[in-house]
Formats: C-alpha cells, sequence, structure tokens
C-alpha cells in the first residue's frame, strides 16, 4: 500500500527581508500633489507626493509646484518646486513633497533612488532630500547657496558631514541612491559622491525639498524606484507563502 504525505515548510515571519510587492518605480507625469502626480511600473496612475508650501516673507515672495521643465530649451522633465523672492535673497517660501513608501519600511538589501536636479540657489538657501523615519529626518542629503560648494550629509552619526568632492552640480541631473546595508546602517552613492553612515529608526518615506532658494531656484526629481532584496527566498518569507512539498511512503 502506498501513503503520500504533504508536508508544509513555513516562511513566514522572516524578519528584515524585502517583498516583490514592494517593488515598484513612480514617474512623473503632474504636479507633485496632484490627484495623480504618476505611473508606477504598471503604467497605472498613482498619488505620489503630498505636498507643503510655506510662504516667503512678505506677499510678494512665495513657493510653488508644477510638472515640466524647469527653463526653456532643457530636456529633462519632471516633478518641480520653486521658490521666488522680489524683496531679497532669504525671503523666498519653501516646499516639501513628502512620500510614504507604498511596501511599508526599507529592509535590509533594499535600495531606494531618485534622479535629481537643481538650478540656483539664493544665499542661505537649501535644497536636497530627506529619508524619513517616524519622528522626522532620519538621512538628510543637501546643498546650501553660496557656498560651501561640496553637498553635504546629516544622519544619527554625522551632521553636515561633506559627502565627497563632487561641486554644485547646476541644471545637471544626477542620481542619488540609498541602500540599507544592516540594523540602522546604510551606503549611499550621489552623483559621484559616495559615503555610509547610521540612521535611526525605520526608513518610511521621503521629502525632497526646496527651501528659501530664490528666483529661478527650480528643484526637479522624477523616477522614484525602490528595488527589493533580490532573493526568491526573502520575496516568499515577506509575503507569506509556504512551500508544499511532497512527500511519498511505500509500504509493502
Amino acid at each position: 500500500m502506498k501513503k503520500t504525505i504533504l508536508t508544509l515548510f513555513s516562511v513566514i515571519g522572516a524578519v528584515g527581508l524585502a517583498s516583490a510587492s514592494n517593488d515598484f518605480s513612480y514617474t512623473a507625469t503632474a504636479a507633485p500633489g496632484s490627484t495623480p502626480d504618476g505611473v508606477d511600473q504598471n503604467s497605472d496612475p498613482v498619488n505620489v507626493w503630498s505636498v507643503i508650501l510655506t510662504p516667503g516673507l512678505t506677499s510678494v515672495d512665495g513657493s510653488g509646484v508644477y510638472e515640466g521643465t524647469a527653463f526653456s530649451g532643457e530636456t529633462l522633465s519632471g516633478w518641480q518646486e520653486y521658490s521666488y523672492q522680489n524683496d531679497g535673497a532669504g525671503n523666498g517660501g519653501s516646499v516639501n513633497a513628502n512620500t510614504t513608501f507604498a511596501g511599508g519600511a526599507l529592509g535590509i538589501g533594499q535600495t531606494v533612488s531618485i534622479n535629481f536636479e537643481m538650478r540656483a540657489l539664493d544665499a542661505g538657501g537649501q535644497a536636497g532630500l530627506s529619508l524619513l523615519n517616524g519622528s522626522g529626518n532620519a538621512i538628510t542629503f543637501s546643498i546650501i547657496g553660496q557656498g560651501p560648494d561640496n553637498y553635504y550629509y546629516t544622519d544619527a552619526g554625522s551632521t553636515d558631514a561633506n559627502a565627497g568632492s563632487m561641486g554644485y552640480q547646476y541644471q545637471s541631473e544626477f542620481n542619488i541612491a540609498f541602500t540599507v546595508t544592516g540594523a540602522g546602517t546604510y551606503s549611499a552613492v550621489a552623483g559621484s559622491d559616495s559615503w555610509s553612515g547610521t540612521f535611526s529608526g525605520s526608513l518610511i518615506g521621503m521629502d525632497v525639498f526646496n527651501y528659501k532658494g530664490g528666483n529661478a531656484s527650480d528643484v526637479d526629481f522624477n523616477n522614484l524606484t525602490v528595488v527589493p532584496e533580490p532573493s526568491t527566498w526573502a520575496m516568499l518569507a515577506a509575503g507569506g507563502m509556504g512551500i508544499f512539498c511532497r512527500r511519498r511512503i511505500f509500504h509493502k
């Protein structure tokens, strides 16, 4: 007589592993904060960003958003943030575009990246982006108008640390990518700069900002992507799937 026994090997509940459903890529189609403002990797419309506009010093200073190109003749198009002032440097408004990662907090092995371009900045103005935890900024990468000319980062272990030798990238797009390498550790590549550091909490989202940039300070960003760890076992585990193995037992 022959019996067949089904054995279930559960792979549910693995910690820190990425799911295939967390893999997404967003491309700009409208001003950030619009409904929708982008499409995902399947060309489905999505609402990616929420926008906070901070007014300038007076009624002739301000900020805003749009989708398109920052200046005539530019070939790059994306989500845009702008700040302007008409009564003195430093009086412009500010813009923050925030998103929460659809797949939840980043896990070990996951990378989040975005293409970034900027124009001019008033003295003291600031442009860049932050990865967010539940309390605020966990990792910030940015540059300040009128120097220092290099980009810098702030995280759990460093404040205003030099990110590398790359100088101010005026109207020149570059990619910024952060990879979670361990519990509270990461590596980053931004253009030709690279560094590694630590963060606190869980990385749940991103903020792209133009802080008092001034006239012609348009910040362009596009192609937000989160890529999971390329492991079949990891994807099965985080997705709550099980593997069934058929075992045959023969009795004579």
